[in-house]
């Protein structure tokens, strides 16, 4: 009756081990994720981000510090980087382009402030109808 007991009592204690560490994994996992159903994607992906999207006389070294992509297909990539003093503005520089890249065409705005902070942000709407459900 003891060993019943005894592997009973194992046994719970090794289900709770189990049940809480995949827990723990499916939280750890929804925290990189966050968002609805959004894939959110967080690099340190570099690129010297042309002029053309920035409104530069060159371009700039870039970070991506994010990438989100939703079930609707919507893309959103966000680029960082600081332009270099000679390429600095009086004022605010603010520039809206179009970019086409892998058969996409993503809409853009940049932002370049008198101190060098340069932002990049490009969209992606997907399929257009933005309920979750792809076309095709």
């Amino acid at each position: 009756m003891k060993n019943t007991l005894r592997t009973a009592a194992a046994s719970v204690l090794f289900a709770s081990f189990l049940a809480f560490g995949s827990s723990a994994q499916a939280q750890e996992f929804k925290t990189q994720g966050k968002g609805k159903g959004a894939l959110v994607y967080k690099s340190q992906y570099k690129e010297c981000i042309t002029g053309d999207l920035t409104g530069l006389a060159q371009c700039v070294n870039m970070t991506q510090e994010t990438y989100v992509v939703t079930p609707s297909g919507n893309e959103t990539s966000v680029w960082k980087g600081t332009a270099p003093v000679e390429l600095r503005p009086k004022t605010t520089l603010v520039k809206d382009a179009t970019w086409q890249e892998a058969g996409k065409t993503y809409t853009s705005r940049s932002t370049t402030t008198p101190s060098g902070e340069v932002t990049v942000t490009l969209h992606y709407k997907g399929n257009g109808n933005g309920k979750g459900k792809a076309k095709g």
